[in-house]
């Protein structure tokens, strides 16, 4: 009986080793996830202001703004 209730609590130990374990690689992949949003959060944020830049330049050519910077000179 005693023999019995080691086995089992040994198994539980093992188990409860292998969750540690696994719950330690899911922390590190969740880490590696956030630092790779991260990244694509700033590369979006480039390419929105990209195009803002783009539409305003369009916008200040339709109405002549370009010409104008072009005659003072910027």
């Amino acid at each position: 009986m005693e023999h019995e209730l080691e086995n089992r609590v040994s198994r539980v130990e093992w188990t409860l080793d292998h969750h540690a374990e696994a719950l330690d690689r899911l922390q590190d992949t969740t880490e590696d996830f956030r630092k790779s949003l991260h990244a694509i959060q700033a590369t979006l944020s480039q390419i929105k202001w990209f195009a803002m830049g783009a539409v305003a330049l369009y916008f200040a050519d339709s109405i002549g703004l370009t010409q104008a910077f072009k005659l003072l000179g910027l």
